[in-house]
């Protein structure tokens, strides 16, 4: 995330979460903290993940787990507490092991985020540790998931 983004509206997030700005993530200077947003971004994505049946919480569970290779985010207006929050998912990009994931959080009412972020998530083996192909699950959500194009 070299460049400057833009704010983008709702509608560039095909999948969404409401949730509440908690009391803890706020900071001194009354607002949202910076580091509390990748804690919004990493729920939503693995909410999105298990709501499209792309990841297996279960004991048992065989399927590969997405680590994070990368992340980071862009603030463009503060949030106080208390708001409603809305916070956007999407798959920005697929790769043979990889899915680049773009969020945008959202204060109540706010038609454009206050901040947008991304992660690379690589999937492994869960014993190994070594990269393997996306499945057909991970496929399927990412492809329902993906960027609007005119946007």
């Amino acid at each position: 995330m070299s460049e400057r983004l833009s704010p983008l509206p709702r509608g560039a997030y095909p999948w969404h979460q409401e949730t509440v700005l908690q009391w803890e993530d706020s900071d001194i200077y009354g607002h949202l903290n910076n580091v509390a947003y990748l804690k919004y971004f990493d729920t939503a994505l693995n909410m999105a993940l298990i709501g499209h049946k792309a990841l297996d919480l279960s004991p048992g569970a065989t399927d590969p787990i997405g680590l994070v290779v990368q992340n980071g985010a862009q603030f463009f207006s503060e949030i106080t507490f208390p708001t409603k929050l809305w916070v956007g998912a999407r798959v920005e990009k697929v790769g043979r092991t990889s899915l680049t994931w773009g969020f945008g959080l959202f204060a109540a009412g706010a038609e454009l985020c206050a901040a947008r972020g991304v992660y690379v998530h690589v999937y492994v083996d869960r014993t190994t540790r070594r990269p393997v192909p996306l499945t057909g699950p991970l496929l399927a959500c990412a492809r329902a998931l993906a960027a609007p194009t005119d946007i």
